[in-house]
């Protein structure tokens, strides 16, 4: 991570039905590694700095500000679920819990040169290290989920994932199990662009409020828990 870094993040669910775009995870987020700032939004709308952590908690009173601040002290959690700079640069990290790479392939992404992972990622053990990292169980309804799943054989995601001679992800293709009424090309995409010239902008004083300590702890909690079962 030498010099002026800068990626964009565009990740969207294609396949289904327009009605629905709303409730899936799309988000398009942008980060400066070099001064520590992102700004994301989509189905979560957070920003983050290094004096702290901003969340919109999509609250519906119109008397309510738009953004809470996380305290410096205690934005650390926040931090590694949302803005650890190795979730976007380390294969490690890159690849889910209870992944196999079933093999690699020196391809042409777009005029650049890389790497193309094909990758098995086993849902019933993706949920159980997922879990065991946030200490909670399993969810039930997930649980009942995992063993359909299993019943049906489509217990796995089929991932690739294309990075370039540096090591830097350049596009993430992830075709889970087929929900009802999804189209025959449902996957999600992610495409990452490198060194643009980005301007991010965070939250303005007179639309924040900040947390207490309870609530962040509390608002921490709950991140985990559903970070545990997602």
């Amino acid at each position: 991570m030498d010099g002026q870094q800068t990626v964009r993040i565009k990740m969207r669910t294609l396949g289904v039905p327009a009605e629905e775009q709303d409730s899936v995870p799309n988000f398009d987020c942008s980060i400066d590694f070099a001064d520590s700032l992102q700004r994301c939004s989509g189905a979560i709308e957070f920003a983050s700095d290094p004096e702290g952590f901003y969340f919109n908690p999509g609250e519906t009173d119109p008397e309510a500000k738009k953004w809470v601040k996380i305290p410096t002290g205690e934005s650390d959690a926040f931090r590694e679920m949302f803005g650890d700079p190795e979730q976007y640069t380390d294969l490690g990290e890159l690849l889910p819990e209870g992944s196999r790479i079933d093999g690699t392939e020196q391809v042409e992404l777009d005029g650049t040169k890389s790497l193309r992972y094909d990758v098995t990622v086993d849902v019933e053990k993706n949920a159980e290290e997922k879990s065991a990292e946030s200490g909670t169980e399993i969810d039930p309804e997930m649980r009942e989920k995992i063993n359909k799943l299993k019943k049906e054989g489509k217990a796995h995601l089929d991932y690739t994932m294309w990075v370039d001679s540096s090591g830097r992800p350049l596009k993430v293709i992830v075709n889970p199990p087929d929900p009802e009424n999804a189209e025959s090309d449902f996957r999600v995409e992610a495409v990452y662009a490198w060194d643009e010239d980005l301007e991010i902008k965070l939250p303005p004083e007179e639309d924040t409020r900040e947390l207490t300590r309870a609530e962040a702890e509390e608002l921490k909690q709950f991140m985990l828990s559903q970070q545990g079962q997602n």
